[in-house]
């Protein structure tokens, strides 16, 4: 990371010289007010101008790294598909709850919360009837 930028760095600086232009032409006479006071000061305003300039020009461009680069270029949306592919991917991971079943069930060591018991209620069925009842109800209260 540090070499790439270091090779920024040095691009800019190359497209300043390549442009012909140094600190000593930067200005032309013809920018200068003709009068001869203070042209030696109005050339180094525009000196500082330009230096400003420069400076403002490389804070302004945006180092980018290749995948940023790469994400610009080729800006397509693949969160449908994505998407549509993970559920393809649970579909096929599902155990069918028959199956599932069985394998808690014949798991040596199972959690007891796991296997579903049964639990058959018997219904209350006695010998005696109503009828039988209510006799012996007559009865002990005649008592």
């Amino acid at each position: 990371m540090s070499v790439e930028l270091v090779a920024r760095s040095l691009r800019l600086d190359l497209e300043d010289v390549e442009k012909g232009q140094s600190k000593k032409s930067s200005v032309k006479e013809s920018q200068v007010y003709t009068a001869r006071q203070g042209i030696n000061r109005k050339k180094r305003k525009q000196e500082r101008k330009k230096e400003k300039e420069i400076l403002e020009k490389r804070k302004g461009k945006k180092l980018m790294s290749a995948i940023e680069k790469y994400k610009e270029k080729n800006c397509i949306d693949n969160t449908e598909s994505n998407v549509e592919a993970l559920l393809r991917l649970t579909e096929l991971g599902k155990v069918n709850n028959v199956v599932a079943e069985k394998i808690l069930y014949k798991q040596p060591c199972q959690l007891s919360r796991d296997l579903k018991v049964e639990i058959v209620q018997e219904t209350k069925s006695t010998v005696f009837t109503d009828e039988d009842f209510k006799k012996f109800s007559k009865e002990y209260k005649k008592k």
